[in-house]
């Protein structure tokens, strides 16, 4: 499953699960040491094992961050002159 990393409280990070709509609690020691705020992360839970396997998900980080980079390059092209009249 996909999930993404939301946030870092003391030696642990929340995985936010959003297909099952939930939060996994993982130790930062279980975590690939480039990990960090908004990365996007695959989840492997096996029965036998208290943690689950997190991986780094580079295609998925790669589409998000071309999002971004689309939206702001949108933002800086727009049109500069509002329609709204200023107070003066």
């Amino acid at each position: 499953m996909k999930g993404i990393i939301d946030r870092f409280e003391g030696e642990s990070a929340v995985i936010l699960v959003e297909a099952e709509n939930r939060e996994l609690l993982v130790p930062k020691k279980e975590l690939p040491s480039d990990c960090k705020v908004k990365s996007a992360v695959i989840v492997e839970e096996s029965a036998g094992k208290q943690n689950p396997v997190i991986q780094l998900d580079p295609e998925t980080d790669q589409k998000k961050k071309q999002v971004s980079s689309n939206l702001r390059e949108a933002l800086l092209n727009r049109k500069k002159n509002s329609k709204l009249k200023k107070k003066k």
